[in-house]
């Protein structure tokens, strides 16, 4: 793994860290900005398999979880369930940064928390299967 793929990969298991750290100790939830961290790391997580196939005409500066997938759908395997997390966590990335543009529910925190652990392990399955989460 490079330097690089290894970067994306640490800061997404980090966002990940970060929102189940809330999750579990906040009260109340701070439910926007778990999705965002959630959202976050599955963008990092993305970008480290990009990262980790070349990154041809260099990484992407989008943050659309679909459009990123669909640049590695020809070099690996996805499952379709990826697409359905990328577009339920895609609004978190940008609409929680705005007051009132979501209205969130804990079960929405609660399954953001499970669609990134997915794909970190997707991702982690791809770019080393010894990467060793801290």
């Amino acid at each position: 793994m490079t330097q690089e793929t290894k970067e994306w990969f640490d800061l997404a298991v980090t966002d990940l860290g970060v929102a189940k750290h809330l999750y579990l100790t906040y009260y109340p939830k701070p439910l926007e900005v778990i999705c965002y961290h959630c959202q976050q790391s599955s963008e990092k997580a993305i970008k480290a398999v990009i990262m980790y196939y070349g990154a041809q005409g260099g990484m992407p500066k989008l943050h659309d979880l679909s459009f990123l997938l669909n640049q590695l759908k020809n070099m690996v395997q996805i499952d379709d369930k990826f697409f359905d997390y990328a577009d339920t966590l895609a609004p978190y990335g940008v609409s929680v940064r705005y007051p009132n543009e979501l209205f969130l529910e804990e079960k929405h925190a609660k399954e953001a928390i499970q669609y990134s652990d997915e794909i970190l392990q997707w991702a982690k399955n791809i770019v080393s299967p010894s990467v060793e989460e801290e």
